[in-house]
């Protein structure tokens, strides 16, 4: 107990984020209340439970439905499941707005039914997919959800005074972090001799990494509220930070989904598309560094170049098209709204650059604010990072 209270009095002396800088008021003139309303009817938006049998229908909003225990999922309704991504995604959404009835009910459901047995060689991690009635059928983790899973506990203990989330993320960390896969098969959420994410920590994933999991402000929050590794958390944010440059191509500044542990593009045989090109997980990348960039700002002058080039290549795009090879010729796929989102976090680096970066910055930062929150059957993905991104650029996301 006294370890968890001390953690406590560390997290509530490392808050970064207390007078954010919000984008829509300094680069396009939004006052506060027009701030507020606007992420508020976001939040009824998505989170107002929904009715299972509705899902697919047009013109469904929500991602969020109770479940018969009592508990609550936040729904990926395109592909009709639970995702680790998802519910980690909906817990720092809520921890970040102060709604602790959802957050409690999701990380409940989380446990409960996406959580590894204590005797499986997986205890520690969570499965990362589930049906809608919590049977597990996704066979091994996602270690974006660990990291959220985590990070999100670490601000709820901070925000609510509660050491149990402080202790249940302890537990994520130290539990992922002290596998022997040689023998079990299962290993290290964390690779400990170049301090990257694996991809997943089997046999077919440990071997390399997926840049849009590479979450620096998280790694450097680890290293000063976490009971234990302080300082390899310390090393994988500055590695994490690393790769979110070197996996960026250096003419377009697109990311591949899927990278070798260099940063070099990685194609998975195992796939069922092309993943070293720019396709679904790297439109958070830019989310990524811009988030990085407002909470740490230890890389801030190639996080800039990088964060250039990448939202010159949409923009002269038209910011039609949501696929690209890495060299930006073949494009194809239409733009979305989780795009729109995450590139307005990336505008955090141009925001106060040169003039040419401001006018591109402001330009980036209104085509979200004037995008509408998606509905329909394909609104879980982009919507869940288009409100993390809105969260960043209105000056409402803290650690």
């Amino acid at each position: 107990m006294k370890k968890t209270l001390l953690t406590l009095a560390i997290m509530a002396a490392t808050t970064t984020t207390a007078n954010a800088e919000n984008l829509f008021k300094t680069l396009l003139g939004k006052t506060d209340a027009e701030v507020d309303r606007k992420i508020e009817n976001i939040w009824g938006h998505f989170f107002t439970p929904g009715d299972l049998s509705l899902y697919e229908a047009d013109g469904q909003k929500t991602v969020y439905y109770n479940s018969p225990d009592g508990l609550a999922f936040v729904m990926d309704t395109g592909s009709n499941d639970v995702r680790t991504e998802g519910m980690s995604y909906g817990m720092m959404i809520s921890v970040q707005l102060g709604h602790r009835e959802e957050f409690d009910k999701l990380w409940e459901w989380s446990k409960r039914h996406m959580a590894y047995p204590k005797e499986s060689p997986w205890d520690g991690f969570f499965c990362w997919q589930c049906h809608t009635d919590g049977t597990k059928f996704g066979g091994s983790n996602a270690s974006d959800g660990e990291i959220y899973y985590a990070t999100a506990l670490f601000v709820a203990a901070k925000k609510w005074n509660e050491p149990r989330y402080a202790k249940e993320a302890n537990e994520i960390l130290q539990r992922t972090m002290d596998n022997d896969g040689t023998k079990t098969g299962v290993y290290n959420l964390y690779n400990r001799d170049n301090c990257l994410v694996t991809f997943v920590p089997d046999h077919a994933g440990h071997g390399f990494t997926d840049p849009s999991y590479q979450l620096p402000a998280f790694l450097d929050y680890w290293a000063k509220v976490a009971e234990k590794d302080r300082k390899f958390w310390k090393k994988a944010a500055k590695a994490a930070r690393n790769h979110l440059i070197d996996s960026a191509d250096p003419v377009t500044g697109l990311y591949p989904d899927y990278s070798n542990y260099d940063g070099t593009a990685y194609r998975w045989p195992h796939a069922a598309y092309d993943t070293s090109i720019y396709m679904y997980d790297a439109i958070r990348c830019a989310m990524n560094v811009g988030m990085d960039y407002y909470l740490c700002g230890k890389d801030k002058k190639r996080q800039t170049e990088t964060m250039a080039r990448l939202l010159a290549t949409f923009k002269a795009d038209g910011y039609k098209h949501a696929h690209f090879t890495l060299d930006g010729k073949k494009a194809f796929g239409d733009y979305s709204r989780g795009m729109a989102g995450a590139n307005a976090v990336a505008a955090f680096a141009l925001a106060h650059s040169t003039p040419e970066h401001q006018c591109l910055a402001r330009e980036i930062v209104q085509r979200l604010w004037d995008a509408e929150p998606p509905t329909g059957k394909y609104r879980y993905y982009e919507g869940m990072v288009y409100f993390l991104s809105m969260l960043h650029v209105s000056g409402k996301f803290e650690l």
